[in-house]
């Protein structure tokens, strides 16, 4: 999986807005410190956590791992964040539709501006 730059500057925002988060294996983060060494096998800087306890271990805790990890939400985690937050299935596909964000490959970071919008709203 890959993130754009445009995303992962809007996953720094919806942190920025006070998005919670609670790290879990399948999620995939953003090493914003360079605290890992070893390659990503995705793209420089994001990882993928799939042995949770090895991670948290290895950086000290979920609280430090909160500090220096940014959480880039996938477009599941995505969806269900705005379901979280009451947007109904349907009005997600329609705005989908109407910003033509699926066949510009932009589904994802549309889909972060509008959790970050309903955050400080």
């Amino acid at each position: 999986m890959r993130f754009s730059e445009e995303e992962i500057n809007s996953a720094r925002r919806l942190r920025e807005a006070g998005l919670a988060w609670e790290p879990r294996a399948g999620h995939y983060v953003y090493d914003q410190t360079g605290f890992c060494k070893q390659t990503s096998p995705f793209q420089e800087k994001v990882y993928f956590i799939l042995n949770y306890d090895y991670f948290m271990k290895s950086v000290g805790g979920v609280d430090r791992f909160k500090q220096i990890m940014l959480w880039l939400p996938t477009w599941y985690d995505a969806r269900q964040l705005l379901e979280t937050l009451g947007v109904p299935a349907e009005q997600i596909v329609d705005k989908l539709q109407q910003q033509r964000a699926i066949e510009q490959g932009r589904e994802r970071f549309v889909l972060y501006e509008w959790i970050e919008s309903s955050l400080v709203t």
